[in-house]
């Protein structure tokens, strides 16, 4: 978890006295909260991921993936805060009905949604090559 909120902290460009302040905490714990030291409190996640604007269950699930690379990819989008929103939808529309849904057309759901999603990245980063221009390509002449 240190890495990640070390990461996260110095993507953002803030000193540790700045995210201490926005978790209303003194440094000194703020400094034994990133190193890991002492209990993990979720609220305290949270407090963070408010704090540098970032994703609370990217930061957590970056932590059991074993790479703080994960929380920085979602910084911005807030891809797993969404996933967790929607699933949180489904639950309010379906109630307990949720515990019938088998393994199986959620991994088709979930199949489905992410290619769409790489297809958006593809065009995107297609878009930006066209628009900045293949390093490759040589310069045109004129």
């Amino acid at each position: 978890m240190s890495r990640v909120l070390k990461a996260i902290r110095n993507h953002r460009r803030m000193t540790v006295q700045q995210v201490a302040d926005l978790m209303t905490l003194n440094k000194r714990t703020y400094e034994r909260f990133e190193a890991g030291e002492g209990f993990l409190k979720v609220d305290r996640i949270f407090c963070f991921a408010r704090a540098t604007d970032s994703d609370p269950y990217a930061l957590w699930a970056s932590v059991k993936m074993g790479t703080p690379d994960f929380a920085l990819a979602c910084i911005d989008s807030k891809l797993v805060l969404l996933f967790v929103a929607h699933a949180r939808e489904l639950f309010l529309q379906e109630g307990a009905d949720l515990a019938s849904l088998q393994a199986a057309p959620i991994v088709e759901a979930l199949k489905v949604a992410f290619t769409m999603l790489s297809a958006e990245l593809n065009r995107s980063r297609k878009a930006a090559s066209r628009w900045l221009g293949d390093p490759n390509d040589p310069p045109a002449k004129g």
